[in-house]
């Protein structure tokens, strides 16, 4: 009897310890609840996270919303954030210089199982070229390609694949709503298709170049009154060139950004009389649009209208 009991006694220790491990190892993976824990950079980003993902993901913005993207630097608590997270998703280091350091730093405080998708290629700051680019054509270094929604699509897919890679239970639901979201987004590619076409002029005057992605997709040129980093605004030369191009191609409108300084774009607009009109890069959402809920399909088809009015379409 004695052997009976301590027999029995180990057994249940045993399945206490093994129970206790299997635990350990599922928080190591998912939080609390079951779902999959996402760290995204930019909104874009978290949009396509969420749409796939349904109620199995739980997403934290890192760049939150009403923040400038492109001088962005993670504060310690985004490092823990990104170190709880599963799953970290970023666009290309062109775009979040920081992303691979701070994946990094959460690998070295404990996120060993971390998966760190990168969702964009990009020809020339993956590769070395020497030749010189026009501005319109020259966004082989723009990382904004969620502004072309078959690229939206693209970077879909490449999460679509890292969710399945943690959480393939669940590879059924993330296909299916990755299917729904492809609908979506080859119906939006199609809304600004019709909205930019017939149109009377063919380039439009933008805050920096952002927006080389739907620029090609939709066949207008961008003059930019900033460089691809906004802070680095073009000198009095560049711009009166700027002003003198606005004049010689009648362009009436200038498009500014809603989170970026206006302040150039004001400027030429009262020099040439021209009219402001907002052109959205959807880096992060403002802090505005984030309570009223608009997505990344309702600020694209602002977008498109905006697009409408400056080049003229019928």
């Amino acid at each position: 009897m004695p052997n009976k009991l301590t027999y029995l006694t180990f057994v249940l220790v045993l399945t206490l310890i093994m129970s206790v491990v299997v635990a350990c190892d599922r928080e190591l993976n998912e939080p609390s609840g079951g779902e999959v824990s996402v760290a995204t950079t930019t909104y874009p980003l978290t949009y396509l996270t969420e749409k796939i993902g349904g109620n199995r993901v739980v997403v934290n913005q890192v760049v939150k919303p009403g923040i400038e993207a492109h001088d962005f630097e993670p504060a310690p608590s985004d490092i823990r954030a990104i170190t709880n997270s599963t799953l970290f998703i970023y666009n290309h280091p062109a775009f979040e210089s920081w992303a691979l350091n701070a994946a990094t730093a959460a690998r070295n405080d404990g996120a060993e199982r971390i998966v760190v998708v990168q969702t964009i290629n990009l020809e020339s700051a993956d590769e070395d070229h020497d030749e010189d680019h026009d501005e319109d054509h020259g966004h082989d270094d723009d990382a904004h390609v969620w502004l072309n929604p078959l690229k939206a699509l693209e970077q879909s897919e490449r999460i679509l694949s890292a969710l399945i890679e943690v959480d393939p239970e669940s590879s059924r639901d993330y296909t299916r709503n990755a299917a729904a979201l492809s609908v979506e987004l080859r119906a939006l590619d199609d809304l600004i298709s019709r909205e930019l076409a017939n149109c009377n002029l063919g380039s439009v005057v933008v805050s920096h170049l952002a927006f080389g992605h739907i620029a090609e997709r939709y066949g207008f040129e961008q003059i930019g009154l900033a460089g691809l980093s906004p802070e680095f605004e073009s000198g009095p030369s560049q711009i009166a060139q700027v002003i003198d191009r606005i004049d010689a191609l009648g362009i009436k409108h200038i498009l500014r950004e809603p989170i970026v300084s206006d302040r150039l774009a004001e400027s030429v607009a009262a020099e040439t009389g021209a009219t402001l009109l907002t052109l959205h890069p959807l880096e992060v959402r403002t802090s505005a649009e984030a309570s009223e809920g608009l997505d990344y399909i309702d600020i694209m088809k602002s977008n498109a209208a905006t697009l409408h009015t400056a080049l003229g379409c019928n």
